[in-house]
């Protein structure tokens, strides 16, 4: 009687801790009195906390976790087809999943356990945590096509969230834009100018954790823009000074009296700072001039060409009409325009 009361009462005080949610071995396998002792010691492990992890690569990842007090070892849990399969046990705090596919998000849970007796207890699971692997290296990447200010770069397709691609400015890498296609268009270049481009694929994790994984760089391509035909700042400097020293060179009576000519000694002393005392000083609102040219901004090159050449004619014969001055080109820009030219344009002016 006395036995029967203590088996009934063992039993009551079994499932009162499984409902603790710890779990033990079957009954069968053992006798009351050690089923209740291991039930008792699966009551007292610890529920896994601080679940993190970190990504190794594109296969490889690794979980790591808080030391459960007292626990023999760790089961780690990854979700598949909905349901949480077990990957393997581990003494430590730490278990590295391998042979995962690259640019996938994965989902892992862990729990504690103790070995009582040759079996195991199991406390509670963690709380889910996911993550993702690193894309693959971007692959195929190359130069499509080249303006004068853009350029357009394209690449195989790879599994990923987007494509990162990175401009070397200034000797140092900086991401200018992203893509999910495989293809970007670099635009607001210079003419002429090379430049250097490389991507990367990347992998965006949960909005929670808010972190992404990138895969490795690409290689490097090089493009170099196409010379643009339009009319530049820089080629109107260039005209200016071509001009400037055809008129030097024309200025036969200038090089031959500039001494006798007002200032000298003061502001001059020689022909060159004579002819960098009237660059300097000559406006068109303190010189006389005859005409106003003007070169619109959407001209090309060629037309600035077939000005250089009308411009030249049009100082030799200001030289043959009126030898004793010295002409000096002036060259404004007039975004608005002009009432001889209504249209954004770089105004020219014969100043003598």
């Amino acid at each position: 009687m006395k036995n029967g009361m203590k088996k009934t009462a063992a039993v009551v005080m079994a499932a009162m801790l499984m409902g603790t949610g710890a779990v033990v071995p079957a009954a069968e396998d053992m006798g009351i009195f050690s089923q209740t002792a291991i039930v008792a010691e699966a009551a007292s492990v610890g529920k896994v906390t601080g679940l993190k992890s970190k990504t190794l690569s594109n296969s490889e990842i690794q979980l790591n976790w808080s030391k459960v007090k007292g626990a023999s070892g760790y089961t780690v849990y990854m979700r598949k087809n909905g349901k949480y399969n077990k990957l393997g046990d581990c003494k430590g705090t730490s278990y590295t999943v391998k042979k995962l596919p690259n640019a996938t998000r994965e989902n892992f849970k862990v729990r504690a356990y103790k070995t009582v007796k040759g079996k195991k207890v199991y406390g509670k699971y963690s709380a889910n945590w996911n993550t993702a692997t690193n894309p693959q290296a971007c692959k195929g990447l190359k130069v499509s096509s080249v303006g004068t200010d853009s350029v357009k770069l394209s690449w195989t397709k790879i599994g990923c969230t987007n494509y990162r691609i990175y401009q070397n400015i200034k000797g140092k890498w900086k991401e200018i834009g992203k893509t999910t296609g495989t293809s970007y268009t670099v635009k607001k270049l210079a003419p002429a100018t090379k430049y250097q481009f490389k991507i990367r694929a990347c992998k965006q994790d949960d909005k929670k954790t808010n972190n992404n994984h990138y895969g490795k760089y690409s290689g490097v391509v090089t493009a170099t823009t196409k010379k643009s035909d339009k009319i530049t700042q820089a080629d109107i400097d260039a005209m200016k000074k071509e001009l400037q020293e055809y008129s030097k060179s024309k200025a036969t009576y200038v090089k031959e009296h500039y001494t006798e000519f007002w200032k000298y000694g003061i502001d001059y002393n020689t022909l060159e700072e004579f002819f960098d005392y009237y660059a300097k000083d000559c406006t068109p609102e303190e010189s006389g001039y005859d005409t106003v040219d003007t070169i619109h901004f959407g001209e090309s090159v060629s037309t600035l060409n077939d000005f250089i050449k009308l411009y030249k004619d049009y100082i030799d014969y200001e030289y043959n009409k009126r030898g004793d001055v010295y002409y000096v080109v002036y060259i404004e820009s007039c975004p608005k325009g002009l009432d001889v030219n209504p249209n954004p344009c770089w105004a020219v002016y014969l100043l003598y």
